[in-house]
């Protein structure tokens, strides 16, 4: 048996804040899953600061070190010295290879659990969560029971997923074709719409695994659309709508807007001519509202079942509104 240890060095680039003794760093340890975990924060070195009643310097957290280590069954293959005098480090690499993902994924879930402390306890803001494509964590440093550093690490190094790289939630990328469209873009820059700006804070909550802020992002963002569509705000229309939902007098949802009232002010209905649309978005609020009421990621589909979100489902759901966005701009 053998103790196998690898540690990763996560940058913080969130303004998460230290007032600690000088030439001190904080260091902790816990156990997850049978790994021993050991946590130490790294602070910048370019500034910091102290008031007259303060007793330590405050200054930013850069990184975070997180080592992760556990028994395993069978010690790592030692280097294998070949007859021309090379090091032969193939079995090394494969063996800390079979066993990256499970440090990888401890190292982040505690390493993300430090970040939500800083965002939800200590009330910082614009704290950003480490990403499964993290560079830090397809590269770790591997050591041994003795402290020895397995060179076969470095050949753990993988391509990091890079978001939207396959095109997903709507994800582009700047070819010759675009470059006219920039170009322009550039010469005469528009400020995004608010519902822009929803569908794409809903893409980038997806991205980060937080699906729940994704589903609201996407049912504040299909409701915005479709009021602001059938009642625009500088019309008669959009002024008495505002006064009668102000006064709760009117409550208007947004699946009927898409049905009988689009048939009726438009001669088209989103639900007859989108069906399977319709049906996701109407799942989309459904689970919005379990959000709302119980902050549960599950809805009851027309049968009455359950339905547990995933992220399949929730990309489903941003394509949805996204299609819905096109469809108001053609009717």
């Amino acid at each position: 048996m053998s103790r196998l240890s690898a540690e990763f060095s996560f940058e913080i680039a969130s303004p998460c804040l230290a007032a600690w003794p000088e030439g001190e760093s904080p260091e902790f340890a816990i156990e997850l899953r049978g790994f021993h975990v050991n946590v130490k924060f790294l602070f910048v070195e370019y500034w910091r600061s102290k008031g007259k009643d303060d007793a330590y310097w405050t200054t930013g957290v850069s990184a975070l070190e997180v080592e992760v280590s556990r028994d395993e069954a069978t010690d790592p293959p030692p280097p294998i010295e070949t007859p021309d005098g090379k090091t032969d480090l193939i079995a090394q690499g494969k063996y800390l290879r079979e066993r990256l993902t499970e440090y990888q994924t401890t190292a982040l879930e505690i390493a993300n659990r430090v970040l939500r402390f800083f965002q939800y306890s200590l009330q910082t803001p614009l704290v950003q969560p480490i990403p499964l494509w993290a560079m830090a964590l397809h590269n770790p440093t591997w050591s041994d029971s003795d402290g020895q550093v397995l060179r076969g690490g470095t050949h753990t190094v993988v391509a990091a997923p890079v978001p939207g790289l396959h095109g997903e939630l709507g994800a582009g990328k700047l070819d010759p074709a675009e470059l006219l469209k920039l170009q322009a873009f550039v010469n005469a820059p528009s400020e995004p719409t608010l519902a822009d700006t929803l569908l794409s804070d809903a893409q980038t909550a997806w991205f980060q695994g937080n699906l729940r802020r994704s589903v609201l992002e996407l049912a504040i963002c299909a409701e915005i659309m479709v009021k602001r569509r059938f009642f625009a705000k500088a019309s008669p229309a959009g002024a008495a709508f505002d006064y009668l939902e102000d006064k709760a007098k009117i409550s208007v949802r947004v699946l009927d807007l898409l049905d009988a009232v689009a048939d009726e002010a438009f001669g088209r209905s989103y639900k007859k001519e989108e069906a399977a649309d319709y049906q996701r978005i109407d799942y989309l609020f459904r689970c919005r509202n379990k959000i709302a009421h119980r902050g549960e990621l599950t809805f009851r589909d027309d049968s009455g079942r359950t339905i547990n979100v995933d992220r399949s489902l929730v990309e489903g759901w941003w394509h949805a509104v996204a299609h819905l966005r096109t469809w108001l701009a053609a009717v």
